[in-house]
C-alpha cells in the first residue's frame, strides 16, 4: 500500500519519475492549488438587431496556481532553495499535478513565469506562487477505466450503490457503462481520449449507445485472432487503418449511466478504456 500524505504536491515531467514538493528542497511547504472552471461564450453580430447573437460555448484554458511557503535560515540558505526550486518548475514539458488530498486526480499543464521573492521583513520565509497553464481546461483521473480496482473507484468518491462498474463485456447483446465524467465525452467533436477495443467471429455487427443515440458498425468478417480498435471515426484491425469496413460511425458516452446494445454478434468481447473529465 502506497500512502500519500496531505499537503503534498506530486509533479511528473514528461516521462520523468514523479517527485514530492516535499523533496525538493528541505523546509518547502505545499499550501494547496487554486483552480476554477472557464467557459468561453461566443456570439455573432446582425447589423439589424440590437445585441449578440449566440452561436457557441466550449470550456476554455484555465489557469492553476500552486501556492507554497518556504522557509530558511539565511540569505544563503535562500538562494540555495530558489535555484533548487526553479530547477524543477522553471521547465518546458508538461506537468502532470495531482495533490495528497486528490492523489487520484491529474491535471496536465505547462509552467508559466514567476519570482521567489523575499522581502526585508520577512527575515526567514516567504511566499510564492506558481501558474500553470492548462490547455484542456480539465481535470483527469490518474487511470483509465479499463485499468481502475475497486479501491480506484473508491479513491475517486465516485457513489457505488450496487456493484463496482465493468468496462469489459463478453457476450452480452445489452450493458451499461458508468461516465463519472462531470461533461460527455466525444472522441471526434472534441478529441477527448476514448478507446475501444473489440473481439469478434463472425460478420457484421452494430454497436449502439442508446442513451447518446450513437452508434458503430462493422461491415466485413472477423477471426477470433482478431482486434479492432475504435478511436474517435478512425476503427484499426490488428493495428492497421480499417476504416473503410466501416460505416464511419462514432460512440459518445453521456455523463452517467449509458445503455449499450449489440446487434449481429452474440460472442462480442469489448472493452472501454477512457479517464472520468472533471470541471474543477
Amino acid at each position: 500500500m502506497v500512502v500519500i500524505a496531505v499537503n503534498i504536491l506530486y509533479i511528473k515531467i514528461d516521462d520523468q519519475k514523479e517527485v514530492a514538493s516535499t523533496d525538493i528542497t528541505d523546509h518547502l511547504t505545499f499550501l494547496g492549488l487554486t483552480e476554477s472552471p472557464s467557459i468561453v461564450n461566443n456570439y455573432r453580430d446582425d447589423s439589424q438587431q440590437d445585441g449578440q447573437i449566440w452561436s457557441y460555448s466550449r470550456y476554455g484554458q484555465t489557469t492553476i496556481t500552486a501556492k507554497f511557503l518556504l522557509q530558511f535560515f539565511d540569505r544563503k540558505d535562500f538562494k540555495m532553495a530558489k535555484h533548487e526550486i526553479y530547477r524543477v518548475f522553471a521547465q518546458k514539458g508538461i506537468f502532470r499535478l495531482r495533490t495528497g488530498v486528490e492523489p487520484d486526480i491529474v491535471r496536465y499543464c505547462r509552467a508559466s513565469s514567476f519570482e521567489i521573492k523575499s522581502e526585508p521583513e520577512e527575515v526567514n520565509y516567504c511566499t510564492f506562487e506558481v501558474p500553470f497553464e492548462n490547455p484542456s481546461g480539465m481535470r483527469f483521473s490518474k487511470l483509465h477505466t479499463d485499468e481502475m480496482k475497486d479501491e480506484d473507484f473508491l479513491d475517486l468518491n465516485m457513489n457505488m450503490d450496487e456493484e463496482t462498474p465493468s468496462y469489459h463485456f463478453k457476450g452480452q447483446n445489452k450493458f451499461s457503462i458508468l461516465n463519472d465524467s462531470d461533461i460527455k465525452i466525444d472522441p471526434v467533436e472534441q478529441r477527448h481520449d476514448l478507446k475501444i477495443t473489440i473481439k469478434h467471429n463472425g460478420g457484421k455487427f452494430t454497436v449502439k449507445n442508446t442513451t447518446t443515440n450513437t452508434s458503430w458498425t462493422y461491415n466485413q468478417n472477423l477471426s477470433g485472432n482478431d482486434t479492432l480498435l475504435l478511436k474517435g471515426r478512425r476503427t484499426f484491425k490488428n493495428n492497421n487503418p480499417d476504416s473503410a469496413n466501416t460505416d464511419y460511425g462514432y460512440i459518445t458516452l453521456a455523463p452517467g449511466k449509458n445503455n449499450f446494445e449489440v446487434t449481429g454478434a452474440d460472442d462480442l468481447e469489448i472493452t472501454f478504456s477512457f479517464p472520468f473529465m472533471y470541471l474543477g
